[in-house]
């Protein structure tokens, strides 16, 4: 039993730490996917849209601590409760979204590692036994009462750690490792446990605190998505020729002229009965089923509109350099900074960069936005869904190269056109 102890540890604190590092290095994005939950139970109350962002971090971090909290022992009685209480509403959440189809992704790992529904509610309940035994059996959970248990549950950690971070091209694992063995080297050089295990708790706090913040005031420290720099848009908006495709299933419904008997067939069954040289059956309908599902382009849904309805994605994305300037809500953009961003697009025009906004907004909205921040650049409309997912501020930069992004920037940290 301690071993499975031990392995439940291990699987639920290294998830957690994860789960909350990877949402912590992007909560704009994660509280996108509250608000997408929020509308989706009817919870579309005004002061809860108001504080998604400093939720969404604060689960980001109290996930990221718990983890810690769970592997060195501390507190396992509060923890325990607190652990058991999250998997329970969580297990519930996505195991509503999957049956009732709610959301497509669940964002349990962000963008890092898009789960279905499904995939999240059967990890959910891995998740809901292993946090049961943890619970149970809290009282045995002290900090680091046994040095052998202590140095296998952080040794495993660490390969879990560096293979995530490999995996997703990140070093995503350095700090917390530091943070696990230094607290291991407090332990042995003080001979205090509980001294090692406060200090890694506190700074696993400091430390999501501190990711969540710079995210947000900042970009994201590792860009998951398809618009990341480096991400040459036509491709990603493309399948390669060896892309899997869909499977469908065709069903032809025939009727009896004279019976009214209606037999339903597939298209093998079509085939060998060869009902259609019988006078008697008559096709009524042809249905179609998907019973596979393909691969799917990594960005389907950008289209950059003129305010005349005019498609140009094809003509900006071909550009040679153009910058764009997002601003999915003009409404809530960051006013005081417009006049920073005019002197740079005046600045970048002059070297011929081709400089263009993006937003959501109406012609009528932009036209009076243009007016009142002396903006010498034209806008073009752009799902606001998809801006958010381009750039995680408001205004943004996006310099793109022939398709390609070459550089993105947060509105508190705009560059020079020599950066452009």
């Amino acid at each position: 039993m301690k071993y499975l102890l031990n392995v439940a540890r291990i699987i639920v604190g290294n998830l957690f730490i994860f789960s909350g590092i990877v949402k912590a290095n992007d909560p704009l994005g994660f509280s996108y996917k509250l608000e997408e939950y929020f509308m989706e139970f009817g919870m579309n109350w005004d002061w809860l849209h108001e504080i998604l962002v400093p939720l969404a971090a604060a689960l980001c971090i109290v996930e990221i601590v718990l983890g810690v909290a769970v592997l060195v022992g501390y507190r396992m009685k509060e923890v325990s409760w607190v652990l058991l209480l999250m998997i329970v509403f969580f297990t519930i959440l996505t195991g509503a979204s999957a049956i009732f189809e709610i959301v497509r992704s669940c964002g349990c790992f962000g963008d890092a590692i898009p789960l279905t529904p499904w995939e999240s509610f059967y990890k959910d309940l891995i998740l809901l036994v292993l946090i049961l035994l943890i619970f149970f059996k809290k009282d045995e959970i002290k900090p680091w009462e046994n040095a052998n248990s202590l140095l296998i549950v952080f040794a495993v950690s660490t390969l879990i750690m560096i293979v995530l971070g490999n995996m997703l091209q990140w070093n995503m694992e350095v700090e917390i490792l530091a943070l696990l063995w230094i607290a291991v080297a407090i332990k042995y050089l003080t001979k205090k446990s509980e001294l090692a295990a406060v200090f890694a708790v506190a700074f696993s706090l400091i430390y999501g605190i501190y990711l969540s913040v710079a995210a947000v005031e900042h970009l994201p420290f590792k860009d998951f998505r398809p618009y990341a720099v480096g991400k040459n848009l036509p491709e990603q908006m493309t399948l390669p020729p060896d892309a899997k495709q869909p499977i469908y299933q065709n069903t032809l419904i025939y009727k009896n002229k004279s019976t009214g008997e209606v037999k339903e067939l597939t298209d093998e069954e079509y085939t060998a009965s060869k009902i259609w040289e019988d006078e008697n059956w008559e096709w009524q309908d042809t249905e179609s089923r998907l019973i596979e599902e393909g691969d799917v382009a990594p960005i389907t849904d950008l289209t950059i509109t003129g305010h005349d309805g005019v498609d140009y994605t094809d003509i900006i994305l071909s550009e040679d350099q153009v910058l764009w300037i997002v601003a999915y809500d003009l409404s809530v953009s960051e006013t005081e900074s417009w006049a920073e961003i005019t002197d740079l697009v005046k600045k970048a025009k002059a070297q011929g960069i081709k400089v263009i906004g993006l937003s959501a907004a109406g012609e009528e909205q932009v036209n009076e936005y243009i007016k009142q921040h002396q903006l010498n650049f034209d806008f073009y409309v752009t799902d606001g869904i998809v801006l958010k997912t381009i750039v995680r501020s408001n205004p943004g930069l996006v310099m793109l190269k022939q398709g390609t992004v070459s550089g993105k920037w947060h509105v508190n940290d705009l560059p020079s056109v020599e950066e452009l």
